[in-house]
């Protein structure tokens, strides 16, 4: 017995170049989420404070904004990251694109940007203890969410190699600028 030909979305693209371009995602090995190669994703929904959690977080996020690229680069494996109120201001919703693995993840988030995680969800997230707190971990997964569909593109790149990438097309665009002149 044959398993039946795929069929895409839309009747006008071949079946081949849907294949060419799908992912194998999967259920994250030690923790929640999907994850495509060396990449996963990170989503957390927890109620806000009523009232007055929005107005503090509304506050605090331009600090957070301002410092955003401090934080997140001393994690080094962070591609993304959307932090904002959602459902008229009644959650809060966390969500990243990472590579590595979860738990180590989880421990750099801890480790590297503690304070500027509680910054943006003490006094705003209901329940939230503080990222050093024990019970932190806990509270993680209580409100933790896995996307249904999710999309990596070049799940084998890390931010590291990235910006490596970045840096040597930098030095070979000057080396053919000085071969030209």
């Amino acid at each position: 017995m044959s398993a039946a030909p795929y069929e895409p979305i839309s009747a006008d693209i071949d079946p081949a170049e849907i294949q060419k371009a799908s992912q194998d995602g999967r259920q994250q090995f030690e923790g929640y989420g999907l994850r495509v190669a060396n990449k996963a994703e990170f989503s957390l929904i927890a109620p806000v404070i009523q009232p007055g959690g929005a107005a503090v977080f509304r506050e605090r996020a331009i600090k957070a904004q301002y410092e955003a690229g401090f934080w997140e680069g001393r994690l080094g494996t962070v591609h993304d990251l959307r932090v904002g109120l959602v459902n008229n201001d009644t959650q809060i919703l966390f969500a990243a694109t990472y590579s590595d693995d979860f738990k180590p993840y989880v421990a750099d988030v801890i480790k590297f940007a503690s304070p500027w995680i509680d910054h943006m969800f003490v006094g705003v997230a209901e329940g939230y203890p503080g990222l050093t707190h024990p019970s932190a971990v806990d509270y993680i997964l209580k409100y933790q969410v896995q996307a249904s569909v999710w999309y990596a593109s070049n799940p084998e790149a890390s931010p590291r190699n990235i910006a490596k990438g970045l840096r040597l097309s930098a030095v070979f665009d000057d080396l053919l600028d000085v071969a030209q002149s």
